[in-house]
């Protein structure tokens, strides 16, 4: 946590960000009289004032205002930028109205990323939450995934629903230790709702030295739960919060959302994956990407073999090990001659492939996905998800909700 703070509050960044945006930053936790820097005196003097200042180790900062950092920072890059700006045009907000005059002749260091997101933190408060809850969709690789048992169940996002999920989902995260701090940040995008919950995390102290005696303080950061929900095809992702929260807040979904409770809680809801098909067809398994012109090639970088043997005692099926390959060029193909044999006690446990995309770039976007039954499939999600899912689709890998529907209705 604190090395990222410090790529983030580098020499660079203290010797390029504007006096007063700074300023009044610290100013945000300290009394008038207690700043830790004269901002009245000259410039090189007060740099080099905040220079040392930061020098110290983070743990030795003002705790709120390595809250604030840490905010500011998840947003202080060239992709953080460009979802503030989008934000910002969203609303029609204009992040900078009086424009210096020589701005059309040069770049301003002020429009440096780190610069924008801190002062969009402090200037523009609702463009900055709203950029973060839309970067916090975009961060999770590995999410939770629920499968409701009917297609087609919609919603509407009124006040009063949206503040019954907030109650309830502040509670789940208090029980945890996490505080009751929550910020909810609802968005319908292309037929999806999306959730996006600020809430606390779990306090970290830590001993900081204050003149010759140790102190400990307290730390609680905000982290971002996310849901995403296609109603369409009933489906619910969560992303952003531990595997023994998952299951409540999709509960939690359903009942205040959906109006449906227990909607998630069927047996096949998390059933949503398999391997099958590549273990039937064995080593040889290579993906067809021809149907797609934006995919240049597929490739099974990682798979994992499982061996159960049958317990006569216990009559069920037990773990005895695993088979592991890894190979950039394919690995598949080193099953071959090996002991795994898929359909006499083995089964392909998991995957791990590479799809290559064109790109304007002269290196082709790779996105590395990794794909483990039942309910487990990780990759940065990016322009291309809608892709990769048709893909996982087209081979079967994706079990057929509606078949599991037609079994449901028949029992």
């Amino acid at each position: 946590m604190g090395s990222d703070l410090r790529k983030f509050v580098n020499p660079k960044f203290l010797k390029t960000i504007e006096l007063d945006l700074i300023k009044e930053l610290i100013a945000r936790h300290f009394e008038p009289n207690d700043l830790p820097i004269d901002f009245d005196d000259e410039d090189p003097v007060v740099r080099s004032a905040l220079a040392k200042h930061f020098e110290a180790a983070v743990t030795a900062w003002n705790e709120g205002m390595v809250a604030d950092l840490h905010r500011v920072a998840d947003l202080g890059s060239n992709e953080g930028m460009q979802i503030i700006l989008s934000e910002a045009r969203r609303q029609g907000v204009v992040l900078y109205p009086d424009p210096e005059a020589d701005e059309k002749e040069s770049a301003p260091v002020r429009h440096d990323p780190k610069h924008v997101a801190l002062h969009t933190y402090l200037h523009h408060k609702s463009v900055f939450e709203a950029a973060a809850d839309f970067h916090a969709l975009r961060t999770p690789t590995a999410l939770a995934e629920f499968r409701g048992p009917e297609r087609d169940v919609s919603a509407d996002l009124t006040p009063e629903i949206i503040d019954a999920f907030k109650a309830a989902a502040m509670k789940l995260f208090a029980r945890d230790l996490q505080g009751e701090y929550c910020r909810l940040g609802p968005y319908e995008e292309d037929g999806e709702i999306n959730l996006v919950v600020s809430h606390g995390a779990p306090v970290a102290t830590t001993p900081v030295v204050d003149g010759d005696q140790e102190k400990i303080i307290p730390l609680r950061a905000v982290k971002y739960a996310t849901l995403r929900y296609s109603p369409a095809e009933a489906r619910l992702l969560i992303g952003g919060v531990v595997k023994a929260q998952q299951a409540d807040l999709a509960e939690i979904f359903a009942k205040h959302v959906l109006g449906r409770a227990g909607f998630f809680s069927g047996k096949d809801a998390r059933d949503l994956y398999t391997l099958d098909p590549i273990s039937e067809a064995g080593p040889d398994f290579v993906f067809d990407h021809h149907y797609d012109d934006r995919i240049l090639g597929v490739r099974i970088v990682a798979a994992s073999a499982d061996y159960f043997e049958w317990d006569e005692g216990e009559a069920k099926w037990r773990y005895v090990r695993t088979w592991e390959s890894k190979d950039a060029t394919g690995a598949l193909r080193h099953f071959k001659g090996s002991e795994v044999r898929f359909g006499k006690g083995w089964r392909l446990g998991e995957i791990s492939f590479r799809v290559f995309f064109k790109s304007e770039g002269k290196r082709p976007t790779q996105v590395t996905v990794k794909l483990k039954p039942p309910g487990t499939l990780a990759f940065r999600r990016t322009r291309f998800e809608k892709a990769i899912h048709t893909l996982i689709a087209r081979h079967g890998l994706e079990k057929d909700c509606d078949a599991g529907m037609v079994v449901d209705a028949a029992e």
